[in-house]
Order: C-alpha cells, then structure tokens, then sequence
C-alpha cells in the first residue's frame, strides 16, 4: 500500500473571547480562527496493529528544532497516534494500527494549532478511507474528544468558533479580507494550560469578571485576544513585539491563541516585508526564535 499523504495548514486567531471555566473544567470561547499558508506534511500507512511514528524537520524547522524536541512528538501521545486508536475504537475495528511519518513545519507550543490540525486532518482521511461511515456532526463528536481546536480543522474555510469548539460556522473566504502575515516566535512556548492558568488565577486576583459569551454572528467580533493582558503581564516581549508590528504597518496584530506565537496581518507583501527588514533592529531580536512570512489562505 503506498503512502497516504495530507498537508494540515496553521491557524492564527482573529480574536479569542474566554468565557467562564465550567465544572466540566474547560472555558467556553469565541474566537474567529483564520488558516494560513504554514502545513506539516503526514504520510501514513495502516499496519495490522502497530502503532509508530517518526516526526522530521520540515524546510521552515531545519536547524530551529532539536532531535530531542522531535523524539518529544514521536510518541503515542501524539496526536495523530490518539486519533487513529480512538477513530477504530469508535468503529470497533481490531488489529489495525498505524506507521505515521510527520514532516513538522509548524512551530509547537507556539498556539498555531499545528497538532490539532494534524490530528484532524488524519481523521478526514481515515473516514474517506472506510467509505465515510462518519458523518459530519458524528466526526466532530469524535474530533472534540480529541481537542477542543480540531473540529475547526475538519472544515475547508475560516471559521467562528463557539462554545468548547463544537460549534464552527463556516465563513465565506469573500467575507474576509485576505492577509499577508508575519509570524514572530520568541525563543520559549507557553502550553494552554500554562496560559489558562494565569488567566484564572488573575481575574481571581484581580475580582474580574469572564467574558459574557455572546454571539451575535462574525461582524460583531472585536478584534482581541483575552489572553493577551495575563500573557503580556508574564512576557513583557510578547507585548514589545505586538506593538512593533503595529508601530510599522500591521493593520492588525495579536497572540495566537495562548501563545507564544504573535502574529500581525499586513494588507500587502511589501509592508510585511519592510516589517521583517527592521526585526534586527528591535530590542527583542535577541529572543526571536523564528520569522515566517506567509498569508491567510
């Protein structure tokens, strides 16, 4: 059988609203997630019951990941291997595993959903694979288990996504404006964990209230990332680099997700370009670990 190969792209988000930790210990959230031009390539073959994988350096990772950071991904926590066992859980399939090979280009820890969008893209091939026996209300339900960004990526298009990340309304690509992004990594991850963390512990320092989740369709979204004042508050440069970007040019720049990726969005390649030709002169240049120019999909 010859390799079945995917490509799963990133994801930036447009704004990230947090809503209330419910006793299920998970927050609700809106956010306007976008994809971008950044994909891991997964190939993959079914083995008759083994489980393996082996993560390489992509083009955009070589000499930025360590062989010990990939030995990190090549296990059966990953999610791809927690995908497939719980994809023929669900069928009830015996003596079928996996040999997975992932060429990683997306930063990890960095809140680039690059796992999530692997894990996905994996399950949407698995169900083409045994004739579709998944709709696609069921194959969310499977996705959710796996993590809360994954339905998101079992859609084509930019999306709002609501609740746990169950709810995903699909949005028409002529409703957005098209971007060119630059991506700014620092040289250290924040897990989500990490992030909901501080961003618990300082509304309770701080007798704040969580954010009212209310939806009222994608043109009344801010904007804003919610964990921007507890990230920033934690790593002072993460907020140095958000405002640089918007200091020459980005119409829009915020934290992906938890971080610790920044992204700004720039309405043409030139003033993306012009921004990445000043980074050096940045007082945070020392603590850049990766750039990347690229644009929304």
């Amino acid at each position: 059988m010859k390799d079945i190969v995917y490509f799963a792209p990133a994801k930036v988000n447009f704004s990230l609203n947090i809503g209330k930790k419910e006793s299920c210990g998970l927050h609700q959230i809106v956010s306007l997630m976008r994809k971008i031009n950044v994909k891991d390539k997964i190939a993959f073959n079914l083995t008759d019951g083994q489980y393996k994988i082996k993560t390489t350096a992509g083009s955009n990772l070589k000499n930025k990941i360590s062989e010990r950071e990939l030995q990190s991904l090549s296990n059966e926590d990953n999610i791809t291997i927690k995908t497939a066992k719980l994809f023929f859980n669900t069928l009830n399939i015996r003596n079928k595993g996996i040999d997975i090979l992932i060429e990683k280009n997306i930063p990890f820890n960095a809140g680039l959903g690059g796992g999530s969008s692997d894990g996905a893209g994996l399950l949407l091939k698995l169900n083409e694979i045994y004739g579709n026996r998944f709709d696609k209300l069921e194959l969310t339900k499977i996705a959710l288990k796996i993590g809360s960004d994954v339905p998101f990526f079992l859609t084509e298009k930019d999306a709002v996504v609501s609740g746990f990340g169950e709810k995903v309304e699909e949005i028409e690509s002529a409703a957005l404006a098209k971007y060119y992004i630059v991506l700014v990594i620092p040289d250290f991850g924040i897990s989500t964990k990490k992030a909901y963390d501080y961003y618990d512990d300082f509304l309770l320092t701080n007798k704040s209230n969580y954010y009212n989740i209310q939806y009222l369709g994608f043109k009344e979204i801010n904007l804003k990332n919610d964990f921007e004042n507890v990230i920033f508050a934690n790593y002072k440069v993460i907020k140095e680099i958000k405002e640089s970007m918007i200091l020459n040019g980005a119409e829009i720049s915020l934290l992906s997700g938890s971080g610790s990726a920044v992204f700004g969005a720039f309405t043409s390649e030139h003033s993306a370009k012009e921004y990445i030709s000043k980074i050096k002169s940045f007082n945070f240049n020392n603590i850049v670990h990766l750039i990347f120019l690229t644009e929304t999909l």
